[in-house]
């Protein structure tokens, strides 16, 4: 049967979600390439960001009246959200040109995104996250009555507006997320290790490379790492990024995908935005990296470690049990590497 050569490549068979990214064509420069071209995307991309900003400002004027700054403070949320969603395409770019490979490697070891998954771990995340808030009232004002809003603001109108914003937005922003830190990071570090039967496989240090031991650590703490080289004052958010990164990095290798780790972000970032909203703490929000990173509530304090914990343990509990329950595919298909469209 004759193949083509320049189709992109296959699932390798057999193989965790860690390793979907040592595929046919990997080389040993597939990594930096795909880094590099990354940075020059980045690069653009925030460069269009200060233009865009420039542009409007020059526009709008240097100053804004009283009854405009909520709705400018919208458009800053929307403006955040969007140019976080645009990692997507940037993201699906790399893999399927960069990496020569099918963009659904990158959602799960079946090769696509499993929406009845998606959507059965968004109903499971309903719950912890709705237990960490109800229990975030009565701690922060016995653990820091100073996390509690006194008032809350805005009226009908801007809330609605702010909401539309909101529900459209951010599932692309917390997938945006996911598909760049647990799906793209983990891959990238999980395709370093050489396979067992390729030179130098047997050796020590492939056989750590491949495990998924440094796939987990590199893309559950990276973010709270760049987050607390920026902020060397937040100690417990970024101990909460770690925990929360950590613990959907480790579902995302247990369960074969990203849908987990989508629906945890995406409940507990419309809780977060919600909130923020409702309590008039928009200028809280900027681009969203942070309150939409899945946190639960009371970031900056001990708190915010607490309710992470909780929240992301229960989770795994039942996404867990869930998975081993309903025979959730934790491997690609055996006979999968080296197949052509």
């Amino acid at each position: 049967m004759r193949t083509n050569q320049f189709a992109c490549a296959e699932l390798p068979e057999g193989e965790s979600y860690h390793r979907l990214g040592r595929t046919s064509r990997f080389r040993w420069w597939s990594t930096p390439l795909t880094l590099a071209v990354l940075a020059v995307l980045v690069f653009f991309l925030w460069m269009a960001i200060i233009l865009s900003v420039t542009i409007v400002a020059i526009i709008g004027g240097s100053g804004l009246a009283p009854d405009s700054v909520t709705l400018s403070t919208i458009a800053e949320m929307a403006f955040g959200l969007l140019t976080s969603a645009l990692f997507i395409p940037i993201v699906l770019f790399l893999v399927r040109v960069v990496q020569w490979r099918r963009v659904g490697s990158l959602l799960s070891v079946e090769g696509r995104l499993r929406w009845g998954w998606l959507a059965r771990c968004t109903v499971v995340a309903i719950v912890p996250v709705a237990l960490c808030a109800a229990a975030f009232l009565p701690l922060a004002k016995l653990l820091q009555p100073g996390l509690v809003p006194s008032e809350a603001s805005g009226g009908t109108e801007v809330f609605a507006a702010a909401m539309t914003v909101i529900v459209l937005l951010v599932p692309f922003q917390s997938a945006a997320e996911e598909l760049t830190m647990r799906g793209l990071l983990m891959q990238m570090v999980g395709a370093v290790g050489a396979r067992s039967g390729e030179r130098g496989g047997a050796s020590a240090v492939s056989r750590v490379l491949r495990s998924p031991g440094p796939a987990i650590l590199a893309s559950g703490t990276l973010f709270a790492a760049l987050y607390l080289a920026a902020h060397p004052d937040k100690v417990w958010t970024t101990a909460a990024l770690s925990v929360m990164g950590l613990g959907a990095a480790w579902l995302t290798w247990r369960t074969g995908g990203l849908e987990a780790a989508i629906g945890l972000h995406v409940v507990n970032s419309l809780v977060q935005f919600t909130l923020c909203v409702f309590e008039g703490r928009m200028e809280q929000i900027g681009t969203g990296l942070v309150v939409g990173s899945g946190l639960p509530l009371g970031a900056g304090s001990p708190l915010v470690l607490l309710l992470t914990l909780a929240q992301v343990g229960l989770y795994t509990l039942m996404v867990a049990w869930l998975a081993g329950r309903r025979g959730v595919r934790r491997r690609s298909a055996d006979g999968a590497f080296g197949r052509t469209p």
